[in-house]
């Protein structure tokens, strides 16, 4: 069972939709561009191994984040429904985390009866 919380799940899409100074820290890290290096991305990007995915995973993802676009993540939930991957994903209204202390909690609480069901054990009350 796997729990992603704002993953980055397309390294090539996230480039195109993420600020500039995301896009700059990506271009540091990876020594290039997609464009100038996309074999690097390619490798490193975890839509690439999709197909490799063994259990099912819960994703978490808020609608406004600029440092995890939502299009990325949505691309690899298409490749992994298009496999037939178990999945599920819970999205929230906001960005790269919620500040808000009931959200918090629900998402926790997500990712416990996530865990309860494919563990088959009884969340907690």
């Amino acid at each position: 069972m796997g729990l992603a919380g704002v993953p980055v799940a397309d390294y090539f899409a996230a480039y195109e939709d993420e600020m500039e100074p995301l896009r700059a820290f990506d271009r540091l890290l990876f020594g290039g561009s997609p464009e100038e290096i996309p074999e690097v991305y390619h490798a490193r990007s975890p839509i690439t191994y999709v197909e490799r995915v063994r259990v099912p995973v819960l994703i978490i993802a808020g609608e406004h984040d600029p440092r995890c676009p939502i299009r990325q993540i949505e691309n690899y939930v298409v490749r992994l429904r298009e496999l037939g991957k178990p999945h599920e994903v819970y999205r929230y209204d906001a960005g790269h985390g919620s500040l808000v202390v009931d959200e918090t909690i629900r998402q926790v609480e997500a990712q416990i009866a996530f865990a309860a069901r494919y563990l088959a054990t009884t969340p907690p009350r």
